[in-house]
């Protein structure tokens, strides 16, 4: 009987020196992954030894507190933050990624993205990581450019009552200004999207164009006071109705008819229509102290006469021939 409780006691006692040994040895350890919480006892030296004992399978971005290489003591928690996959554009490029960051701005530090100080970012920064978002970084970068610009000289009028309405003399040339700005180009991804003002300089001061107008609005005529819209000198030549003024011999059927439709008569000129509408009344005064032409109706055209020029009828290629070429002040009568 004794002998038997001898046993007995010393094995008690091994078994209590293999529990005090595997107290020491053993730890407990809590591992949280996500919502689950687990605790066990473990034996092994390190975090990773243990994840891995138990087939915890780590992703990539997956992280882990305190890191795997850290030795294995009691009471230990281990934590384990599970990544989502997000979508990163930038510089032209658009990667998947896996992160178990909190926040935007954590992510793209993760993920190797640099920020420049005015880059933008959407959704912002400190906005909280969600499965399947996309973070697009907009690169902001800005130019300065200088450039010239030409500063339009004004017109000053000034009038006189020694000139006829509608004539104009240049008492001094304008001269256009120059102004130099920087401007300050901005650039979202390389796209141009503002510009902005950063500092101007005058060159040059624009110099005003002068010039003289003058008033008088009547002439005195064989008929009395006649008023007029305005006054030009143009270059006058001479024509009749014959073949040689107008390629058409008597017996066509436009012989004598002006563009009009009316028959030429003495005081019926040919115009440009572009410079004198037809129908307009004009009086034609000589220049060089001949007579007059007179009254006058702008009703024909010719093939020549284009611009500043008019061409006045008369009957006999002699009163053609003999007027010649000479300049006029032609006035559109009211």
């Amino acid at each position: 009987m004794t002998r038997k409780y001898n046993i007995v006691l010393v094995s008690l006692g091994v078994l209590l020196v293999v529990a005090g040994l595997l107290g020491l040895m053993g730890k407990r350890v809590t591992i949280v992954d996500g919502e689950e919480t687990v605790r066990v006892f473990c034996f092994e030296s390190t975090v990773a030894e243990a994840l891995d004992k138990r087939d915890i399978v780590l992703e990539d971005g997956d992280i882990v507190a305190p890191e795997p290489e850290t030795p294995l003591k009691d009471r230990l928690e281990i934590t384990i933050k599970r990544a989502v996959p997000v979508s990163i554009i930038a510089d032209g490029e658009e990667k998947p990624f896996r992160t178990a960051a909190d926040t935007v701005a954590d992510a793209l530090s993760g993920a190797g993205v640099r920020l420049g100080d005015q880059d933008l970012v959407e959704p912002g920064l400190n906005n909280p990581i969600e499965s399947g978002m996309s973070i697009k970084v907009v690169r902001i970068t800005h130019e300065i450019l200088t450039e010239e610009k030409e500063i339009p000289f004004e017109t000053v009028v000034q009038y006189d009552d020694t000139m006829y309405k509608g004539m104009e003399k240049v008492l001094q040339k304008g001269e256009s200004g120059k102004l130099s700005r920087e401007i300050r180009v901005t650039y979202h991804d390389g796209e141009e999207v503002g510009r902005e003002k950063v500092k101007e300089e005058l060159l040059k001061e624009p110099s005003n164009r002068i010039v003289s107008r003058g008033t008088i609005d009547s002439i005195e005529t064989s008929r009395g006071t006649v008023r007029f819209k305005k006054a030009m000198v143009m270059s006058s030549t001479a024509y009749d109705a014959t073949f040689e003024s107008t390629g058409k011999n008597p017996g066509h059927p436009q012989y004598g008819i002006t563009r009009s439709g009316t028959r030429v008569r003495p005081g019926v000129v040919a115009v440009d229509p572009k410079v004198i509408p037809l129908g307009t009344k004009l009086y034609i005064k000589s220049l060089d102290g001949r007579p007059d032409y007179g009254f006058a109706s702008a009703e024909d055209t010719g093939g020549a006469i284009k611009g500043n020029k008019i061409d006045l009828y008369f009957e006999s290629p002699e009163e053609v021939k003999k007027y010649g070429r000479r300049n006029v002040l032609v006035y559109i009568l009211e």
